[in-house]
């Protein structure tokens, strides 16, 4: 968290909460009061008194409640209190986390740090909930956002990518078989047996299927993303894995493994380049 200079020293305060009152009124003494006491509260904060620095904060909204950075401050501190907790303490903490950043976004106008500060926060608190569906609808909002970087949208759009691979991956490893799995790790999982099964099939199907959609979203932008052309690899894997017939399998065999060939390929260019960059900039003596 970024610290604040002290706004004013203590004697400094009261100076301007008088002229305050001969000049502006009520609102300009709380809107003093409130970045002062943001101040103190952003050193303690740094300082690892996180309890101390959240009462701060909690006075500088009683002060100023549409704060945007107040509630930005107070929402980190609400954040370390529930990784500490556990059971109905901690979903109670991760809650109030999410209103006050929600309430902070709602103040933060255009200030793209402070959206992205706020959105990033709210995803996270979702991930931790285990709440994916709105994990991944927060951080795609980051992604989609005026205030989003190319950058920022590709490791987006890999991450949950790589979300939906990890779904589809908890359906087909319950159904390996230890036997076949020895001679090919990629062989096919038979989930046709039961409707439990059939319906675990099919958000494997479904999970990789949306995996490659943003896989290929990321790599729309950065063709060269290495780790996202691996993922690329995987999630076909996925599918050959669901998939029964002998000549489509080996289709996704080849078409997976050409691709993981590449970014190998791309991967050990990246790193010879990197190195001889590396070289160049050393001193010459």
């Amino acid at each position: 968290m970024r610290v604040f200079r002290h706004f004013v020293t203590a004697i400094g305060v009261t100076a301007v909460v008088v002229l305050a009152v001969f000049s502006s009124g009520c609102n300009y003494i709380s809107k003093v009061v409130a970045k002062d006491k943001l101040n103190q509260g952003a050193i303690l904060y740094n300082q690892g008194r996180t309890k101390e620095a959240q009462q701060f904060f909690r006075d500088a909204l009683s002060w100023d409640e549409k704060n945007p950075v107040g509630n930005l401050f107070l929402g980190a501190t609400l954040v370390k209190d529930y990784k500490a907790a556990t059971g109905p303490e901690r979903d109670k903490l991760a809650n109030e986390a999410l209103d006050t950043y929600k309430k902070a976004l709602d103040l933060v106008g255009n200030n793209c740090k402070n959206r992205d500060n706020a959105i990033s926060y709210i995803a996270s608190i979702y991930q931790d909930l285990e709440k994916m569906n709105e994990w991944r609808d927060w951080i795609l909002k980051r992604a989609e956002g005026d205030c989003s970087t190319k950058d920022v949208q590709a490791t987006t759009y890999y991450t949950v990518a790589v979300n939906y691979w990890d779904c589809s991956f908890q359906q087909t490893k319950r159904y390996q078989d230890q036997a076949l799995l020895a001679k090919d790790a990629f062989h096919y999982r038979n989930m046709d047996y039961s409707p439990e099964a059939l319906a675990d099939k099919q958000k494997a199907e479904s999970c990789a299927a949306k995996g490659l959609e943003y896989i290929e979203k990321a790599l729309s932008i950065d063709p060269e993303y290495v780790d996202a052309m691996f993922y690329k690899s995987l999630l076909i894997r996925q599918q050959q894995m669901l998939t029964k017939d002998p000549g489509k399998r080996k289709e996704l065999d080849e078409k997976a493994k050409k691709i993981s060939d590449e970014a190998s390929a791309l991967q050990k260019r990246k790193e010879a380049e990197a190195k001889q960059k590396e070289e160049q900039s050393k001193p010459q003596g």
